[in-house]
């Protein structure tokens, strides 16, 4: 941990860039309504504790000094990963890409059949 500390903080951000997998993959099956609203704001705001505790509280364990803009990135970029999944959840999966995207593009291989 020690050796790693200069590359914490793009660490962590990638680290909570854990919703994008969960978009890519609404897109790529089309899904409906994959994950409840709730859900999708509880565990954004529950695992938000951590970091916002590391970096903006002035007299944490690891004693790191505190980092207001770090603290507001990190936040924001989470915020636009919880946004998109609700947007997906009301609107569909795909409402962000363009319409002509969707239709001349398969998103799935067009090699394999699906079973329904």
């Amino acid at each position: 941990m020690y050796e790693l500390h200069n590359f914490l903080r793009p660490l962590l951000f990638l680290m909570y860039s854990f919703w994008v997998p969960q978009i890519v993959t609404n897109v790529i099956r089309d899904t409906r309504k994959p994950l409840h609203p709730q859900y999708i704001l509880g565990m954004t705001i529950t695992r938000l504790a951590i970091p916002l505790y590391i970096f903006g509280c002035p007299s944490n364990f690891m004693r790191i000094e505190p980092d207001k803009t770090w603290c507001i990135a990190v936040t924001i970029f989470m915020g636009i990963q919880a946004a998109v999944l609700l947007l997906q959840h009301y609107f569909g999966s795909r409402c962000f890409i363009p319409h002509q995207v969707i239709t001349t593009w398969s998103f799935l291989n067009p090699h394999t059949q699906l079973i329904c």
